[in-house]
């Protein structure tokens, strides 16, 4: 059955999947929020460009399941919210999931999930963090047939506060 959602993740001629992230709100960094303050017309403006996938969270999601037609994108849902970005970080960092993220996803009629690997130089709890959210969800991932989407996003050293990780998707999601 994950075949099914992956089916209709990747593009059937390339074989290929173009994920346009518009998840920023979710990461409490203003500066990410240029271009997508009216998120209902982000989004509209985004399908027409016709991706494979448009990444949202949980709040984000009806903007692009309430579009009527077969042809919308398929949507990937963010699992996890963190406090990395930013000019000035917080005393304490973290990435954090939300509550039953497949049965959220499987709600929402998700094609994928995506969950955070960050490596932040001097930050090693952060990091830990992701790989106990990725630990908590591939089994949900696995008994709901829900394919998973592992997002790693490397800090240059003294980059951490400065919105500098790399956000860009290459291959397939974790089977």
């Amino acid at each position: 059955m994950k075949s099914y959602r992956l089916n209709r993740l990747f593009n059937a001629k390339s074989n290929r999947c173009f994920d346009v992230a518009m998840d920023h709100g979710f990461f409490n960094e203003y500066g990410f929020l240029s271009g997508i303050e009216d998120l209902g017309k982000a989004v509209q403006t985004v399908v027409t460009a016709a991706p494979d996938a448009v990444q949202l969270t949980v709040g984000q999601a009806r903007h692009l399941q309430a579009l009527p037609g077969k042809e919308k994108p398929a949507l990937v849902l963010r699992t996890d919210v963190a406090n990395v970005y930013g000019q000035d970080l917080p005393r304490t960092l973290f990435s954090r999931m939300i509550d039953a993220p497949v049965e959220q996803a499987l709600r929402l009629d998700a094609t994928c999930v995506v969950v955070n690997l960050f490596r932040i130089p001097g930050q090693p709890e952060v990091t830990d963090q992701c790989i106990q959210n990725i630990l908590r969800i591939k089994p949900e991932c696995d008994r709901y047939a829900m394919p998973l989407m592992i997002e790693p996003l490397v800090f240059p050293v003294g980059a951490a506060g400065r919105g500098t990780g790399s956000r860009h998707h290459q291959g397939r999601p974790h089977r």
